[in-house]
C-alpha cells in the first residue's frame, strides 16, 4: 500500500550539523518533541497493491532464492544425509576456516551419531546441532515442520484473525513497542497507537534477555496463543500514563504500512519516502514516487526510510542516486575469487539534493547495503541507529527427503578491506529514540532527519 503522508507545517527546530568528508563523525542527538499541535494529517491511502513487509517481505525473499542441490548425491539414510550435510558445508560455507571450528572433526562425530538414531525426530534434531556447530546466526538446518515460518508463516497472510499490532523488535529496542498500528484491527479501535509499550501478554512479563525479546511470545500479541479468540495485553500509552490491561478481539485487520511518501515541509520543500523492503519493483517506486513529489516543484531534501526494512536487492534503489564501487561479495577463501560490487551509471535521479537515510537494528541486508552505498559515496547523512549487522547471503540446499540447510555462502567486505556484518553501519547523526521517541509524532529518529535538512537548506 502506497500512501501520502501531507506536509507537516511550520515547526521550529534545532540545528544538527552535517558530518564532514572523510570517516563518519558520529554525534549524539537529543530529539526535540514536538507539540502534539503540529503532528502531520494523513489523507486515505492511494489504492494499489500492498506490497510484502516485515517478516512476509524476508519469507518473499527467502522462497525467491535459488535452492541448490547439494554438490554430491549421497544416500538417503540418516548416515547419507549427514554426509551430505557435511559435504555441503565444507565446499560452500563462506568462511574457509569454518569460524575457527574443526569442521572434519565435527563432521566424523556427527556422521557416527547418525548411525545410532532411528527416527525422524532424531535427525532433526542432529542436523540442527550440526550446523549450530559454526556458530552462525545466518545458517541454519531447516525442518519441515518450520518450512511454513521459513517460506511465509500463515498467520501473515490476508484474513488471519489477529489484533492488527505490528511487532518486531530492533537490536536496540530495551521495550517491547508497538513498531505499527494498522488502521483496521482491534488494537486501532481500541486506541493504541506506534510506540505504545507492551509490558505482559496473557499475565506473562515481557522481559527483554541476551539474546532480545521471545518471538514465540511477542507473537501471541499479534495473533493470540491459539486458545481462544482474544488476547489479553498490559500496556503504557505514554508518559505519565498508568499500565492498561485490554483485551483485543482477534479479527479482520489491515491498512498496515507499506510505502508512505510525501512532502513534509515546503519552505524548505522536503520529502519522504517509506522504503518497507527492497522486494521486487523498490527502485521504479523510488523513481516513481519522487517524481509524483516534485509535480509541484523539485526537492530541496529527501529522507528515505529503511528503518524496520527486512532487504531484499537494493542495488537498482541505489542507483536512484549514486554510483561507484563500493567493496566486493563472496566468500571468504583463500583460493576462491570475489566479485566487485558495483552500482553502475547513470544515476536516475540526482547526485545533488540533500538526502537523509534513517537506520535501526531492524534495518536488514539489503536495506545495510543501501545505507552503506550511500554513505560511502557522500551521498547521504545517515540518521538513527546502527543497522541489524546482517549482510551475509544466504542459499537454500536441498537434501534427500525433502530437507534443506540455508548456508551463509557470501559477505560484503568494503573498499578497505573492513566489514560490517555484526557491527551493522553506523550512523553520522546517532539518535536513540528512548522510551517515548517512537509514540511522538513526527518520530524522534524523523524529527532529527527534518532537523538536519532544514539546516542544510537555510531554513
Amino acid at each position: 500500500m502506497r500512501t501520502l503522508v501531507l506536509a507537516l507545517g511550520m515547526v521550529v527546530l534545532v540545528t544538527a550539523g552535517c558530518s564532514p568528508a572523510g570517516p563518519p563523525q558520529v554525534t549524539e542527538v537529543t530529539a526535540t518533541p514536538r507539540p502534539a499541535s503540529a503532528a502531520p494529517s494523513q489523507l486515505p491511502p492511494t489504492a494499489t497493491s500492498a506490497p510484502l513487509t516485515g517478516p512476509r517481505a524476508t519469507a518473499a525473499a527467502l522462497s525467491g532464492m535459488v535452492t541448490l542441490n547439494a554438490p554430491t548425491q549421497a544416500p538417503t539414510d540418516n548416515v547419507g544425509i549427514v554426509t551430505q550435510a557435511c559435504d555441503v558445508v565444507r565446499e560452500s560455507y563462506v568462511r574457509g576456516d569454518f569460524n575457527g571450528v574443526d569442521w572434519e572433526g565435527i563432521c566424523e562425530d556427527y556422521v557416527a551419531r547418525a548411525a545410532g538414531i532411528g527416527s525422524d525426530e532424531e535427525l532433526y534434531g542432529l542436523l540442527d546441532a550440526l550446523i549450530d556447530e559454526l556458530n552462525d546466526e545466518h545458517s541454519r538446518f531447516v525442518r519441515p515442520d518450520r518450512f511454513a515460518a521459513e517460506f511465509g508463516l500463515p498467520s501473515d497472510q490476508p484474513g488471519t484473525p489477529g489484533t492488527g499490532i505490528y511487532l518486531w523488535p530492533a537490536r536496540e529496542d530495551q521495550h517491547l513497542y508497538m513498531w505499527q498500528v494498522c488502521a483496521f484491527g482491534a488494537a486501532a479501535e481500541a486506541g493504541l497507537v506506534r510506540g505504545d509499550i507492551i509490558q505482559s501478554i496473557y499475565g506473562q512479563q515481557v522481559l527483554r534477555g541476551s539474546d532480545g525479546f521471545d518471538p514465540a511470545l511477542y507473537r501471541q500479541a499479534m495473533y493470540g496463543d491459539g486458545t481462544g479468540g482474544s488476547v489479553e495485553l498490559t500496556v503504557l500509552t505514554g508518559p505519565g500514563a498508568p499500565p492498561r490491561d485490554i483485551e483485543l478481539e482477534l479479527g479482520p485487520w489491515g491498512g498496515c504500512e507499506g510505502w508512505f511518501y510525501g512532502v513534509l515541509s515546503e519552505a524548505p520543500r522536503i520529502g519522504y519516502l517509506r522504503v518497507p523492503d527492497f522486494d521486487g519493483n523498490a527502485g521504479t517506486e523510488i523513481r516513481d514516487l519522487i517524481e509524483e513529489m516534485e509535480q509541484d516543484g523539485a526537492l530541496e531534501g529527501l529522507i528515505v526510510d529503511v528503518r524496520h526494512n527486512p532487504g531484499g536487492n537494493s542495488d537498482e534503489s541505489i542507483g536512484v542516486f549514486t554510483e561507484g564501487v563500493f567493496g566486493t561479495q563472496g566468500v571468504l577463501r583463500e583460493d576462491r575469487g570475489r566479485q566487485i560490487w558495483r552500482i553502475r551509471g547513470p544515476v536516475d535521479w540526482n547526485e545533488t539534493t540533500p538526502v537523509v537515510v534513517l537506520t535501526d537494528g531492524s534495518s536488514h541486508s539489503a536495506a545495510e547495503y543501501f545505507a552503506i552505498a550511500m554513505q560511502l559515496s557522500g551521498r547521504a547523512t545517515i540518521v538513527g541507529m546502527p543497522t541489524a549487522g546482517n549482510t551475509e547471503g544466504i542459499v537454500g540446499f536441498s537434501l534427500p527427503r525433502g530437507l534443506l540447510i540455508r548456508l551463509a555462502i557470501s559477505s560484503l567486505e568494503l573498499p578497505d578491506g573492513s566489514s560490517i556484518e555484526g557491527s551493522g553501519v553506523q550512523p553520522d547523526v546517532r539518535v536513540p529514540l528512548g522510551m517515548w521517541g517512537l509514540r511522538q509524532s513526527p518520530d524522534g529518529q524523523l524529527q532529527a532527519a527534518l532537523e538536519l535538512l532544514t539546516a542544510e537548506a537555510g531554513g
